[in-house]
């Protein structure tokens, strides 16, 4: 009985055909061609099921490649933030103004707020935020482990830094520098009565006023007011000479390094004699203050104002208006996540712009039927930019509504400290905030 498949005689009988010509005229390429055809047609009458096994590794194949995708999905911060429901801030806890827990467990202060900006506007809750308190030394390690999502903490943008492996900086929020404070009232061992030290009439100095009473930025009409003390921010080295004058002979204690070298150039190129007194650290330098050892302070603005809140007169010091250094303060992040990166730079870009536009959370809902294109496109009624961030067409308005713009925030903040607003106004003010367009 022939094993030949009932289909295939004439293929078989033309293959028999071929075999009976003269071999000269059948070469050895055509004989492979024809037994090659034949196999195939042998394996096309196996029954179906046969195929079946190949199609088994595809189906396999296409969940794993969805798998990989929904893997990959909450590897992108944003999408980690929102499937967990809350941020998690690095910040310090220690710096009045900037972030600060009380004993109740409050939190405070400028990085506080920005923490609590970005939770609202990408998860339309300010309050979902998680505050982990870090040191120094651990900030940027923190951030390169994803134990932190940002990096709120009064954080200096450097080249060195810029450049580290897998960080990366937002937009700065607080233009700082080293500056001086000076001791207006009383000192430490005078009595109650004693009048005042002849270091307190009014001298050339940029925040001099008449009395030693708060400056005007901690008013609600700080702004307004202090656009005076702008105009008279020292621009040429003569005008440093005339606001440094009333320090002239002046005891000031300084921490060694480079707080001390910024001190003593400075006060060397404005030909002014003062005497430095360097100690090994800044809680000697805050003690050697405290009894009167010194007559004036040199560290960091914002560190000034943390320190003078915290004593028992904070109206008898004075932090001047004059910058020895440049230390913009900086949100930090990690550096391989370009889309977070865009969230949170748009996010500060957000509270500039507002405070430009002049909404803030007081007023943010009588522009709701603006017919100004340019609001209505910043408030998300017009066009939907925050879809191309990934966020509700709403989260301007969840900033404003919850937080508020740059100005709501500076004078919860810092204008109870007295911290004059210099820099850190809108470029139309003649400061460096200076936001994007928002198109």
């Amino acid at each position: 009985m022939s094993l030949m498949p009932k289909h295939l005689p004439k293929t078989a009988a033309l293959l028999k055909h071929k075999a009976q010509k003269p071999s000269g005229q059948t070469p050895l390429r055509q004989w492979c061609f024809f037994a090659s055809l034949t196999i195939a047609l042998l394996s096309g009458c196996q029954p179906a099921p046969t195929p079946s096994p190949t199609v088994t590794p595809t189906a396999t194949t296409t969940p794993m490649a969805d798998t990989t995708i929904k893997d990959k999905a909450p590897e992108g911060i944003l999408e980690r933030v929102k499937a967990r429901g809350k941020l998690i801030c690095g910040v310090n806890g220690k710096l009045s103004g900037f972030s600060y827990v009380d004993e109740k467990g409050v939190w405070s202060g400028l990085d506080v707020d920005y923490c609590q900006a970005i939770s609202a506007a990408v998860l339309g809750d300010a309050k979902a935020v998680e505050f982990k308190p870090l040191l120094a030394k651990d900030r940027f390690t923190a951030i390169q482990r994803g134990e932190v999502d940002v990096l709120m903490r009064n954080t200096t943008r450097t080249l060195t830094r810029d450049v580290a492996t897998n960080i990366s900086f937002a937009p700065t929020t607080f233009f700082d520098g080293q500056g001086v404070m000076l001791r207006i009232g009383a000192k430490p061992t005078a009595s109650p009565t004693s009048s005042p030290s002849p270091t307190t009439p009014i001298s050339p100095s940029p925040t001099t006023s008449a009395s030693p009473t708060p400056s005007p930025t901690s008013t609600p009409s700080a702004d307004k007011e202090s656009n005076k003390t702008d105009q008279q921010t020292p621009k040429t080295t003569e005008e440093l000479a005339i606001a440094l004058k009333e320090l002239t002979d002046k005891k000031i204690c300084v921490e060694t390094g480079i707080n001390a070298t910024n001190l003593e150039s400075t006060f060397k190129e404005a030909n002014i004699a003062i005497e430095a007194i360097i100690l090994p650290d800044l809680d000697e330098v805050l003690n050697a203050y405290s009894k009167g050892d010194c007559e004036a302070i040199s560290s960091e603005k914002s560190q000034l104002a943390a320190w003078r809140s915290k004593l028992p007169r904070p109206a008898d010091h004075k932090i001047l208006d004059l910058s020895l250094s440049r230390e913009p303060l900086s949100p930090a992040l990690v550096g391989n996540d370009d889309r977070w990166r865009d969230v949170v730079t748009w996010i500060i870009y957000a509270t500039f712009y507002a405070d430009e536009l002049g909404i803030n959370m007081n007023n943010y809902t009588i522009f709701k039927d603006t017919k100004n294109p340019e609001v209505a496109r910043f408030l998300g009624t017009s066009d939907s930019l925050g879809i191309e961030l990934g966020l509700a067409p709403d989260w301007t308005t969840q900033i404003l509504k919850q937080v508020g713009n740059y100005s709501d925030i500076y004078n919860r903040n810092l204008a109870p400290l007295d911290i004059p607003r210099g820099l850190n106004r809108t470029w139309k003010q003649g400061g460096l905030l200076y936001s994007m367009p928002f198109r």
